[in-house]
Formats: structure tokens, C-alpha cells, sequence
């Protein structure tokens, strides 16, 4: 019986010892029973706790009456043993480099000691006239126990073995100096040649990878923000062309802002049929009060609107609003409105009142205008801050008529102003702005960054929305 000596290489710091020995006996147990029986003993490193030994199967451990299946490395003794002769011999066949990895980032590679390094050694073998240590009956039998009596006993092992050869295996230091040549085929085992291929690849393609990190790592370093900007929308991110956060800020609570309250919409895009339908026009007061049209009158183009808003009001199905008289004082709690189309009616110019209409139950009650008009369409509350406004684009009692998908929407509040644009695929789509709760800081994805950058999230400066301050 022939001992192979096979080396396994461990790169766990927090594996203890035992541990370490449970799993490297299990592979050396599982590596003899699927190649061949007489493959018995291992060497077992780990650069990383820099710790060494020599790790016998259960079978040699009984010929040779041990206790455990691990042989110490002496460096301070030394032999003209036939072991120390193999693993000088073995010894001798190892150069070049063997890869070391840090925490983050494969620092070397190359394709010698990327994989399959224990396949390597494992072809490896001592030669068959060891074959006296493979039972106990045949070692005492037939061999010179002058020359093996180093292996009687574990104490006499570790007293007469020297292994010092191996020892510069033992540290990461050591460890990056050597590397297995191409010629260990010549030794009687053979690499796979497609699992060759794969390693050269995957090296290659990690060593790539390796330099780009660094190179994006050094490059970023010292970067603007503009220059970082544009790096991250070349890898496919949107950010903000400047760094700057604001905290919420509430523009209802804001009693700088008071006169007329203006809301706009621009359509962008649209869906449906036809041109769009609008109807459901309503303002709410601080008690939460609805408050809906109690007069109104439109001009003969049809396009604007002047009506009286007030609450409990019982609405006509269609348009037949008393027009507002012109000498109407307003009782408390009423506002006056101005509305402008953006489009005349399909039905004529007086009908555009039906926009006023809420809750209408057909579609004749609902104002429908006749094309796609990509007009402004202006509503305007005098001296008044509603603490909610609400409207419906489309219609629920013509279904498919048009409404917008895409729109900017304008507020306006004495010389405040600020735009904002919506995508919408609902239909029909119930537009409504809580002023209360209308706030106008930073989103959250700019917050987050502003944070990761350590930059302050200061208050939203209303002064730099003020028109003509």
C-alpha cells in the first residue's frame, strides 16, 4: 500500500482548530473513498491563522496506534526519514505565487493558483516503497524498524519527524511567493483541461473587474458633484443638478401668503375620446364646509366664468345659474371665482357653466369640450385660501371622453407662485389639493442623498418662488 500525501489549504480565521480538523478529516475520509484506498494523509494549512499540521486518515491513525488523527510540524528536529525525503522532494516542485485575498477586493491573481490547487497537489504521491506502513501487521513484518521506528509511537513522531521543509507554507507572507508550475502533470495525476479554461476565464474577468473598481475609486476621489452627477446618470441614476435639501414647509400655515389663490393647469398629454370633460368644481372652508357655485355667468365666448361660491347650495342639473348680479355684495363666508377654459364647450358657449355642476347623473350635466385643447385652464379665488380645492377631469357618466394624462399645475398666492407637474392614468381622474397639508420641500430620495453627503436639510425659502419681490 502507497501513502499520498495531499495538501489542503484552509482561508477561515474563525475556524478553531477542532473545527478546522473535523471538516479537513471528513474531506480526506470522502477524497480516499472516491479515489484511491491507500491515500491516507494530508497537510493541512491555513495562511490566515498561520497554522499548520499534518492530519492522518482513521485508518493510518490505527496502524500506527495514535490517539489523534493530528501529526504537530516540528521545525526543530530533523531526519533522514523516507517521509521527510517525499516532502523535501514535494517541496522542491513549488514556486511562483499563490493568490492572497484581502476583506474587500481580489488584490492578485493568476492563473497557476487561482483553482484547483488541491487537485494539483493531490497528484502529488510518495512512492510505493512506503507501502510497509500500510497495515500494522505488514509494518512490523517488513519494515526496517531501525528507519521507521520515528513513526511507533505519536511522541517519537513528533520528536524525529522533520517537516521544517513545509514550513514557509505556514505564513500569508510566505504563502504569496509560491505557486504550482504546469509541469505537475508530470507527476502522475492531470488537471482537467475544460476546468483549466474556466479558471484562466474567470480569473481574467475578476482581474478586469478588479482594475475598473479601482480605477472608478481613484478617479471619484476628489470629485465635484458635478462630475459626480454625470458619472451616476452614465450609470443610469437621476439626481438633482444641485445638492441642496429643504425641510418641509406648509403653505397653508404661511401668513405672508394672502390675496388671490390661482390654480392652473396646463394639460401636457391626454387620453379618451373627443376633447376633455371637467365637472365637480368645489372649495372647502376651515370648518371643512363644501362649498360650491351659488351664481354664475359666462361671457359670450363661452371661455370665462364668474361665479359666487357658498355652502349648502342646491345645484341645477345642467346650466341654469342665476348669472351674478351686478351690485352683489358677499354674505360671509362666500368667495367670488374666476374661471378661464381652456376650451369652449362642444355644446355651445353657455354650457361651459356645467363644469360647476357636482355630482351630475348624465353626461349632458358634465361640460365636454370638443378637442384636445393644451390651453391653460385657470381657476381663481379672490382674497380667499380655501383649505382644500377639488374638480373632476373626465367624466364618470361618459366613459372614455378625454382627460389628461400628463399636466403641469400652477398655484399662485399674491406673489407666490410655483409649478408642479403630474402624471395621471386613472380616469376619470379626481384632482384634489389639501392646502393644510400642501407641502413643498425636498422629496425624499434628495434628502436621503443630501444626508449621505453630510450636507444640511435646511428650511424651504419661500422667497425664491416670490414673482416680482
Amino acid at each position: 500500500m502507497g501513502l499520498k500525501c495531499v495538501t489542503m489549504l484552509v482561508k477561515d480565521g474563525n475556524l478553531s482548530k477542532d473545527e478546522i480538523k473535523e471538516i479537513a478529516l471528513s474531506k480526506l475520509e470522502k477524497y480516499n473513498s472516491i479515489n484511491k484506498p491507500n491515500d491516507n494523509i494530508a497537510m493541512v494549512i491555513n495562511p490566515i491563522s498561520k497554522d499548520s499540521f499534518y492530519l492522518i486518515s482513521n485508518k493510518l491513525k490505527e496502524a500506527l496506534n495514535l490517539d489523534d488523527n493530528i501529526v504537530e510540524v516540528a521545525s526543530t528536529r530533523s531526519d533522514n526519514s523516507e517521509l521527510n525525503a517525499k516532502i523535501a522532494e514535494l517541496d522542491a516542485k513549488i514556486d511562483n505565487e499563490i493568490v492572497t485575498l484581502s476583506n474587500e477586493i481580489l488584490t492578485k491573481a493568476s492563473l497557476e493558483n487561482h483553482n484547483n490547487l488541491v487537485a494539483s497537489l493531490a497528484t502529488y504521491a510518495l512512492k510505493s516503497d512506503l507501502d510497509t506502513l500500510a497495515t500494522k501487521d505488514e509494518l512490523l513484518t517488513k519494515a526496517n524498524l531501525s528507519d521507521l521506528n520515528t513513526l511507533a509511537t505519536k511522541d517519537e513522531l513528533l520528536a524525529k519527524a522533520d517537516l521544517s521543509n513545509l514550513d514557509n507554507l505556514a505564513t500569508k507572507d510566505e504563502l504569496n511567493s509560491y505557486a504550482l508550475k504546469s509541469e505537475i502533470n508530470s507527476s502522475g495525476g492531470s488537471i482537467d483541461e475544460n476546468t483549466l479554461n474556466q479558471a484562466i476565464n474567470q480569473n481574467a474577468t475578476i482581474q478586469e473587474l478588479g482594475a475598473k473598481v479601482n480605477h472608478m475609486a481613484t478617479n471619484l476621489q476628489g470629485a465635484t458633484y458635478t462630475q459626480l452627477v454625470a458619472t451616476m446618470k452614465f450609470l443610469g441614476y437621476e439626481l438633482p443638478s444641485e445638492l441642496r435639501a429643504y425641510a418641509d414647509y406648509n403653505l397653508y400655515a404661511d401668513d405672508r401668503l394672502s390675496g388671490d389663490l390661482t390654480i392652473g393647469f396646463t394639460p401636457i398629454s391626454y387620453a379618451g375620446s373627443y376633447g376633455q370633460a371637467w365637472e365637480n368644481v368645489a372649495i372647502y372652508n376651515e370648518l371643512g364646509e363644501k362649498l360650491t357655485a351659488k351664481y354664475a355667468s359666462i361671457s359670450g365666448d363661452g371661455l370665462n366664468i364668474d361665479a359666487v361660491f357658498a355652502k349648502d347650495i342646491a345645484h341645477p342639473k345642467g346650466d341654469s345659474w342665476e348669472p351674478v348680479p351686478s351690485d352683489y355684495i358677499l354674505a360671509d363666508g362666500e368667495v367670488r371665482v374666476s374661471i378661464t377654459l381652456g376650451a369652449s364647450s362642444y355644446y355651445g358657449a353657455t354650457y361651459g357653466l356645467r363644469m360647476l355642476n357636482n355630482n351630475p347623473s348624465s353626461w349632458p350635466e358634465s361640460f365636454l369640450g370638443g378637442s384636445h385643447s393644451y390651453d391653460e385652464w385657470i381657476f381663481t379665488f379672490h382674497n380667499y385660501k380655501p383649505t382644500k380645492f377639488s374638480i373632476t377631469n373626465g367624466t364618470a357618466t361618459y366613459g372614455g371622453y378625454g382627460y389628461m394624462t400628463k399636466y403641469n399645475m400652477r398655484l399662485s398666492i399674491g406673489n407666490w407662485s410655483k409649478t408642479l407637474t403630474y402624471e395621471n392614468s386613472n380616469y376619470p381622474n379626481n384632482i384634489e389639493i389639501d392646502f393644510t397639508n400642501l407641502n413643498f420641500g425636498s422629496d425624499a430620495k434628495t434628502i436621503e442623498l443630501a444626508k449621505a453627503w453630510n450636507v444640511p436639510v435646511t428650511p424651504y425659502d419661500i422667497n425664491s418662488d416670490m414673482v416680482g419681490g
